[in-house]
């Protein structure tokens, strides 16, 4: 924890560093600037560490506030950085090529800065659109007929997620009316309060065949059991390295390893004997992160976690990360895996090109 803490801050200290150093060089130099740009950047750069601290005093009003100053310049930062960097590589190439730059430090600046806050503008509005992304699967093993899934992940109900995105994602629910719903992993933020008024509304919605989900790392910044509290009041069954028998189906559950490895692994250790009697079933696998055993006895995996990236191009690090996108891949044994952009946003209140999304699953027997 202590190492992935420093390298966050290295990297996001390095960000204002890179940034702030192009208002410097667009401005005349002076000791008051110099100060104001040192204050800022080391201020912001420890500011989600100060808004952790601040969580942890019940000062919900202030705290909400102050979330949304810095999260909201998190994903302002990282777009800047990233236009900046495209504007330092064109000068580089206009310049190895021996053509003139036309924009001088200020212009730069004032360019970079106004593409960033557009981008921030765009990305705040995609989070209000949430799609319904639609997948068919065919199989032997269902004995006849079909049925429908919902997956919901990654809302990050909390103290920047709550009444508005919950609405949405309900409202998309009674529309798609499935059989079950699924959720997998980080329903609850580690930053909330009081969640048990969202976990009652979310309990007025009744798949018939029921609601499971499964516990993502924000679960357990959460709190565990207060998380715990929250999914089962709103209607959930947790499969915590457990099974159940629904429409024709098996879903299976593993806790996300938010806070350590044993448990997971205890889990899938639990799970296989039993998947691996059941191979003639069609087993959905609940697991919050695109991560893939490949001795457990699975027809489908669902998953959460990466976001679809949420800003583009953070997209293409966690498809290096994790070496799958979003969307639905047939592994090479076979399986299958969906991974989903998930409905809600960690930190920046922003999507950029990782349109939020539930999922809808029709599962369909070949013995029609």
């Amino acid at each position: 924890m202590l190492t992935f803490l420093s390298v966050a801050l290295l990297i996001y200290g390095s960000m204002h560093l890179y940034a702030l150093n192009k208002v410097w060089l667009a401005f005349p130099h002076s000791l008051a600037l110099a100060l104001v740009l040192v204050v800022w950047g080391i201020a912001m750069t420890f500011s989600p560490l100060i808004l952790w601290q601040m969580t942890r005093q019940n000062l919900h009003g202030a705290t909400v506030a102050a979330a949304w100053i810095v999260y909201l310049w998190m994903g302002y930062l990282f777009l800047f950085c990233c236009t900046a960097l495209l504007f330092d590589i064109g000068h580089t190439l206009t310049t190895l090529l021996g053509f003139k730059w036309h924009l001088h430090e200020s212009m730069m600046l004032g360019t970079i800065g106004l593409i960033s806050a557009t981008l921030v503008v765009f990305g705040f509005i995609e989070t209000k659109h949430l799609s319904v992304e639609e997948i068919k699967i065919t199989t032997p093993k269902l004995a006849s007929g079909h049925i429908t899934i919902a997956q919901i992940s990654d809302l990050h109900l909390g103290m920047m997620q709550s009444d508005a995105l919950l609405d949405r994602v309900i409202t998309k629910l009674r529309e798609v009316h499935p059989d079950i719903v699924v959720a997998t992993g980080d329903i609850v933020d580690g930053q909330g309060d009081d969640l048990d008024e969202l976990a009652q509304r979310f309990q007025a919605f009744h798949p018939p065949k029921g609601a499971y989900a499964v516990i993502g790392n924000h679960e357990h910044f959460a709190g565990l059991d207060n998380a715990l509290r929250i999914l089962r009041n709103a209607g959930f069954t947790v499969l915590r390295g457990e099974a159940a028998a629904t429409g024709g189906i098996i879903l299976a559950g593993v806790d996300d390893p938010g806070a350590g490895m044993r448990e997971q692994e205890a889990h899938i250790s639990t799970l296989k004997p039993f998947m691996a009697a059941h191979k003639n079933s069609y087993v959905i696998l609940l697991k919050h992160q695109p991560v893939v055993d490949r001795n457990l006895s699975f027809d489908l995996q669902l998953s959460g976690h990466i976001h679809g990236g949420q800003i583009f191009p953070f997209g293409l690090i966690t498809r290096l990360v994790y070496g799958v996108s979003t969307g639905l891949t047939k592994l090479p044994d076979g399986r299958l895996l969906y991974v989903s952009r998930g409905a809600g946003t960690w930190g920046p209140p922003i999507r950029l090109l990782a349109t939020p999304e539930i999922t809808m699953i029709r599962i369909e027997s070949e013995n029609k």
